[in-house]
């Protein structure tokens, strides 16, 4: 929930390479031209409003702003693995962690410090306590498996599951591109990319089969593990592969209608079986009825990947995603994904209610908590994340304010 890159024609603008030895296993490839494009900041701010308002409960299909997160980190990510060829093996794996750590590292662990201390004065109840060693080690969203995902009381934490996924798929897709010949590495995204179901079902073979407790919440380990959104991830990946993306046109359109169909389905059987308008669509936050762990996952990856496409293609969608109040709030999405659920919590405990739906009441809490998100978030950008982002080495250039025509002022973002 981090990353952008950009230019105004394509995502990826493919420049030649040095030739290489034959270890490398590429002689003639492209690597990504680290340029810029505002489209895919204004995607991320999509994606981030819509996991605020899902929590706000103003919109219950919001939730799927995460995976819409994970094809763009695949998209990005690639691109900065696969850069910088002239450096050796270790210098890039050197570079690209550092600059991990110092892009997510920072105001991640001020939050958890600040958790810290809560749970050190007693704040909690003791579930604080409990969860500490998963959030200070990035492994919230394994705490599925290890105590069944015992949910805070507290609007506090619960979201930082998402952050844990993309540092485990950060170091997934690092051993890939740095120690696999170009040629395989592109092999094994496409494979990942068509895998996503035969993943997920063989996680639900390995709970079943290893006794899990509770059956009632395998979807919920399967909601939160990084083995169901490796497809998403990469076929965010496939969208910065020069010698893929040359062919994603078609498939992306197709993708856009396969997830139209299944979303008039979903809301006709919604219809159909008395319920009326479905204001999921369709895509509850788990899905747990009829298989649909298994291929709806793969459903919005492709389409979400369709959307990082057509993002990165002169036209008129490229030109709506760049306008400048979005790509703002996508450039520091980041700060507004951590503050605003204990935002929201503390404004939910102030007026003693839960998010219901579309009342008055519920609708000026979700104002406010954008509100004050953005502002809690522009504060942290300024302060908090700049200084850091200024010391990454050898990353894409992240733009601090840009139009969709030039290009502005920029700091490290990969």
């Amino acid at each position: 929930m981090s990353e952008t890159t950009a230019d105004p024609r394509s995502a990826v603008a493919p420049e030649p390479r040095r030739r290489r030895g034959h270890g490398s296993g590429a002689h003639t490839e492209t690597a990504p031209r680290q340029t810029h494009v505002t489209a895919l900041d204004g995607l991320r701010g999509l994606a981030v409003l819509g996991v605020v308002l899902f929590h706000t409960g103003q919109l219950p299909f919001g939730w799927l702003g995460v995976p819409m997160f994970f094809a763009l980190s695949g998209h990005f990510i690639t691109r900065t693995l696969l850069g910088h060829q002239e450096l050796t093996r270790a210098e890039r794996a050197r570079n690209f962690f550092r600059n991990r750590l110092l892009r997510l590292a920072p105001l991640y662990f001020l939050f958890v410090a600040v958790l810290t201390v809560l749970a050190a004065v007693g704040y909690g109840d003791g579930t604080i306590t409990r969860d500490l060693p998963y959030l200070w080690t990035w492994t919230w969203n394994l705490s599925a498996m290890g105590h069944g995902f015992q949910s805070s009381p507290l609007v506090l934490y619960a979201h930082l599951w998402s952050l844990g996924v993309e540092v485990q798929l950060y170091v997934v897709w690092a051993l890939l591109a740095l120690f696999l010949p170009r040629r395989w590495f592109v092999r094994a995204v496409i494979a990942l990319a068509l895998a996503g179901p035969l993943l997920r079902w063989g996680l639900w073979l390995f709970l079943e089969a290893t006794g899990y407790p509770v059956e009632a919440l395998q979807p919920m380990v399967v909601y939160s593990s990084p083995v169901s959104y490796l497809d998403v991830f990469a076929i965010g990946a496939c969208t910065a592969l020069p010698e893929v993306r040359r062919r994603l046109t078609g498939v992306a359109r197709a993708a856009v209608a396969l997830f139209a169909v299944v979303t008039v389905v979903e809301v006709v059987r919604g219809f159909a079986a008395g319920s009326g308008f479905r204001r999921d669509l369709g895509y509850p936050i788990i899905f747990a009825e009829h298989y649909d762990w298994v291929w709806k996952y793969s459903v919005t990856a492709l389409f979400f990947g369709a959307l990082v496409h057509f993002a990165g293609r002169e036209g008129r969608w490229q030109r709506m995603l760049s306008a400048r109040p979005l790509a703002r709030i996508g450039l520091i999405s980041y700060g507004i994904y951590l503050v605003h659920v204990p935002l929201l919590g503390r404004l939910l405990e102030v007026h003693h209610t839960t998010p219901s739906g579309w009342t008055p009441a519920d609708l000026g809490i979700a104002a406010l908590t954008v509100v004050g998100a953005y502002l809690l978030a522009e504060l942290s950008y300024r302060f908090v994340e700049t200084p850091f982002l200024r010391l990454k080495k050898g990353s894409l250039a992240q733009h601090i304010t840009a139009g969709p025509d030039r290009p502005a002022t920029s700091v490290g973002s990969l």
